[in-house]
């Protein structure tokens, strides 16, 4: 089988990034009183809803990062991605009584990627993606030979569902899902959709099949089996449940258009939430600040209000309210 491509991309995504400071500001002291405790509850409860339904990256969204500290993470992220991943050794397609060993292949002279020497084996793209990596794996496959069929002779009657699964010398064994079979001319196979770069940890299997050209001693078609890996949970839900929130900023207070409060001294902390709330009201969110900035949010009206802030960890954890600061005279 012969199969064009010389297109390698490498995507990379951008993680956020908390930097921790302390900032001291001299506070008035404030009347703190008791407020309605079924409001405030109310409040807390739906906000721990919407975070365990959020994704991670729209948790964190809302806080800054700095420059220079957002390049670093893109380092490590780089490094990360090249080190994920395993070198395959061995595949497995259960479905079809598949075991084959797997050979590195790369592009040939005529800007073709290299095929397996061995009808039995299948050929891994070297130069492109490592399965379990993000982006586009690429196994192929002869479908016969002179002699009869070869490895992928049976691809053909996979279904999205079943199951394809890689291993590595030290027997490391990932798996990937079947979403779907599509056949092409095989000069119009969509070369960045099958190598390029993509958001997900993807494998892609080749084979030919069609009508063989005598003449150009090749099939008509290329058959690509899309697949996509099956990750494990990160965290199992009892897990969730028993991660320790973190610790609630203290020194609330309010002076004049100002509330302020003092930073929370841990690492993971990402940065701060501020709600407001009113006589017989439940509490909002209306501002998120990030971990290195100032502690304090600008209101216009701050001393009609009642206020009180919550940390947020970079795993998306929200803290129980701090005290709540309620002016000397609320309206």
């Amino acid at each position: 089988m012969k199969n064009g491509s010389t297109i390698l991309l490498i995507a990379a995504t951008c993680m956020m990034l908390g930097i921790f400071t302390h900032f001291n500001m001299d506070k008035r002291n404030e009347t703190i009183a008791n407020a309605n405790p079924s409001l405030v509850k109310e409040t807390e409860k739906q906000n721990q809803k919407e975070n365990k339904t959020a994704k991670e990256s729209q948790k964190l969204s809302e806080f800054k990062v700095l420059d220079n500290k957002l390049r670093k993470a893109v380092e490590i992220i780089k490094k990360e991605h090249m080190e994920a991943g395993i070198i395959p050794a061995k595949l497995m397609i259960p479905k079809i009584n598949v075991k084959a060993n797997i050979e590195r292949v790369g592009v040939l002279e005529n800007g073709q990627m290299g095929v397996p020497s061995n009808i039995e084996n299948t050929g891994w793209f070297e130069p492109g993606t490592k399965p379990g990596a993000q982006g586009n794996a690429v196994i192929d496959g002869h479908v016969d030979s002179k002699t009869g069929p070869a490895v992928f002779f049976d691809l053909k009657d996979l279904k999205p569902g079943d199951e394809i699964l890689l291993s590595d010398q030290k027997g490391k064994t990932i798996t990937f899902i079947v979403k779907k079979l599509k056949s092409y001319p095989n000069d119009k196979a969509p070369l960045k959709e099958i190598f390029g770069p993509a958001s997900t940890r993807n494998l892609n299997l080749i084979t030919c099949t069609g009508v063989f050209n005598h003449t150009k001693g090749t099939h008509e078609e290329r058959l690509v089996v899309y697949t996509e890996l099956k990750e494990k949970t990160a965290h199992s839900p009892k897990k969730q449940q028993n991660a320790k929130r973190p610790i609630s900023p203290d020194h609330v207070s309010v002076e004049g258009t100002f509330v302020s409060w003092h930073a929370v001294r841990d690492k993971d902390i990402v940065g701060y939430r501020v709600y407001k709330g009113k006589k017989n009201k439940p509490f909002k969110h209306v501002a998120s600040i990030s971990a290195y900035e100032r502690k304090t949010y600008t209101d216009q009206e701050a001393e009609k209000y009642s206020y009180y802030v919550t940390s947020i960890t970079k795993q998306g954890m929200e803290s129980k309210p701090s005290s709540i600061i309620h002016p000397e005279k609320q309206p």
